[in-house]
């Protein structure tokens, strides 16, 4: 048994259900969010008995698998879509785990990192992961005393990781000792003053979702997977603030692409079937609209952007409409002011009829106002205008995001050549 000692009981208490507006109900019904589903297990793996008991709001076969990657030594960190993080997998409002599809490379330290949402909103989902967490090291302190039965102390990282999990911010997982740290994920604020007229306000730091001057919901319940991260939304879930006029107009001004960049523009990365399949097992609202699919890549195609970077963008500003304004204002980002085709309004926003008028727009103003008045080429130089680090937005993480979506679309193409 795990020493008692300085140490909270091993049962977290039970995620509130009353807590704050909901507004991620399942990033993926799970993270940068899709349907949760069971996590299909890879091997046959039972709990040793005497294991700590297995926390509340989470299935028995998922806490399993977290179980096995922690008794091969690997490192599990459960954020929400506010970290901004890309996870591995998504834990979904009903306990059960799935992959995360938009994500194609593992950690750099082996770690393995579980998106937490909950329909009850964003605070919800930051108290479900610290339970997490904790649960987590926990087991992790329990494999450590199984190793070593003569043992009547426990190694000080492992209290400095229990200590951190039981204090830190929910967003802000224990890093093991002599481990690669991740890079700092910038906290995205709420959104401040936005610019007037018809173009896109910039969100405020919050905490990493995408953000800027790009999409991101503003309102509703919470930040986003983005504004990343596929929460809010992530941050990939929502981001709270919309697409901005200002920025660099003189050429001289546009920053230079970084290296590995994506550009806006380019052929078609995914079809129209890819593209409702991607939609559909996120649980994205926008794929029972009949005919959204097809008008989105229309929409993209038809101005030389390839569908698949207006899906990331999607996915990073509300995990495809998910969260945040935009389950209301069928918006790929928000843009000030009213709808040019409809003439919508939610008073700040633009509000629209259906998802394919909201990807019409949302393609002429990445077009005009990025691409063809700031001379914007890549996805690096558009985030720097469209979600700031100088707002407190995690640029590059924005841009794994939106490529990550791409990269995994030409994977699908290049297996099925």
């Amino acid at each position: 048994m795990v020493a008692q000692s300085n140490f909270e009981s091993f049962t977290p208490s039970p995620v509130k259900t009353d807590s704050t507006p909901a507004f991620q109900e399942d990033f993926f019904k799970t993270s940068f969010k899709p349907q949760a589903q069971a996590v299909e297990a890879t091997s046959l793996y039972f709990r040793p008995t005497d294991a700590p008991p297995a926390p509340a709001g989470i299935d028995s076969a998922a806490w399993s698998q977290v179980s096995e990657w922690t008794a091969a030594g690997k490192d599990v960190k459960f954020t929400t879509a506010d970290s901004g993080q890309v996870p591995d997998y998504i834990l979904g409002s009903d306990g059960k785990m799935a992959p995360n599809p938009a994500k194609t490379t593992p950690n750099p330290d082996g770690s393995i990192t579980v998106q937490v949402d909950n329909s009850q909103g964003k605070a919800a989902a930051q108290e479900h992961a610290k339970a997490l967490q904790v649960a987590a090291v926990q087991e992790k302190i329990f494999y450590w005393q199984r190793a070593n039965p003569g043992s009547d102390s426990i190694p000080g990282y492992l209290k400095g990781m229990l200590h951190a999990a039981q204090s830190s911010a929910p967003d802000v997982a224990p890093a093991p000792e002599n481990s690669v740290q991740p890079m700092p994920q910038i906290q995205q604020e709420a959104p401040q003053s936005q610019p007037s007229g018809g173009e896109i306000a910039r969100p405020q730091p919050a905490s990493y979702s995408g953000g800027g001057d790009g999409g991101g919901n503003g309102g509703g319940g919470g930040q986003r997977l983005g504004n990343s991260n596929i929460g809010e939304a992530p941050r990939s879930g929502y981001r709270s603030g919309s697409l901005e006029a200002g920025g660099p107009t003189e050429r001289g001004a546009i920053p230079p692409p970084v290296a590995g960049d994506l550009a806006i523009k380019g052929p078609p990365s995914a079809t129209v079937e890819q593209i409702q399949e991607f939609l559909t097992k996120v649980g994205s609202p926008a794929a029972k609209e009949p005919g959204f699919s097809q008008a989105l890549y229309d929409a993209s195609t038809e101005r030389g952007i390839d569908p698949a970077v207006a899906v990331g963008f999607f996915l990073q500003e509300s995990t495809c409409g998910k969260y945040g304004r935009a389950v209301e204002n069928h918006s790929l980002g928000n843009i000030k002011g009213r709808a040019p085709e409809s003439g919508g309004t939610d008073g700040t926003f633009r509000k629209y009829d259906s998802w394919a008028e909201g990807a019409r727009d949302w393609a002429r103003l990445i077009d005009e106002s990025y691409v063809q008045k700031r001379g914007l080429e890549t996805m690096s130089q558009v985030i720097s205008v469209y979600a700031p680090s100088s707002d407190g937005n995690n640029e590059r993480g924005y841009v794994a995001t939106v490529k990550g979506v791409v990269e995994n679309f030409k994977k699908q193409n290049t297996a099925t050549a």
